[in-house]
């Protein structure tokens, strides 16, 4: 056989491969049998994470005027969680002090000239926060400045799918020796609280 004779041979093998696979194909299109079923399904619906607070005497946290060393006061925050997921809440608690009003008492114990007091105010330096109770927490937290719970807050506590969580607060002003308690005279703290509810 020639060269040119094998290279027919081999296009007509090739060309003769190509239409057998086509007309494979093309046959398994044309079934006489077929099935089709339908599977199982389902519903799924997703939980519920939803956070209210509340208080004694509605949504104040905390509220005095003209306290002076040897105040204390409680308050209680209501936090709910009325979803059906349980969660782990948390808190921030931000605070701006401002010295309103500089008393000569308390420039001298500022170490100030008169008139001259520091403008943010020491009241929140010497102002505790305890947490007395509520859930996960076994025992009285000891007393902070207000300035360390506004960067700790209440830490992570449990609040179950439905609870309720009732947290008592102490805040006082203690009584401090000589006279460190005259750079909080004249001076005010403002309060703002935040919490959130993270599914655990």
């Amino acid at each position: 056989m020639t060269a040119l004779q094998n290279k027919k041979i081999r296009l007509g093998i090739g060309i003769a491969a190509v239409a057998l696979a086509a007309a494979a194909i093309g046959a398994g299109t044309y079934a006489a049998f077929s099935d089709t079923e339908t599977g199982p399904g389902g519903t799924v619906e997703a939980g519920t994470l939803d956070l209210t607070v509340g208080g004694s005497g509605g949504v104040t946290l905390f509220s005095g005027e003209n306290i002076a060393p040897g105040y204390t006061s409680t308050s209680t925050i209501t936090l709910n969680n009325t979803g059906s997921i349980p969660g782990t809440l948390a808190s921030t608690l931000q605070l701006s002090g401002a010295d309103v009003t500089c008393t000569e008492p308390e420039a001298e114990a500022e170490g100030k000239a008169q008139g001259a007091c520091a403008t943010g105010g020491d009241l929140q330096d010497q102002l505790t926060i305890s947490i007395l109770s509520g859930p996960g927490v076994a025992a009285a937290t000891p007393p902070v400045t207000l300035a360390k719970f506004a960067e700790t807050g209440f830490g992570q506590l449990p609040l179950g799918a439905g609870a309720t969580g009732e947290y008592v607060l102490e805040f006082e002003l203690p009584n401090l020796s000589g006279t460190e308690n005259n750079k909080v005279q004249g001076d005010r703290v403002t309060l703002s609280s935040n919490y959130t509810l993270t599914q655990s």
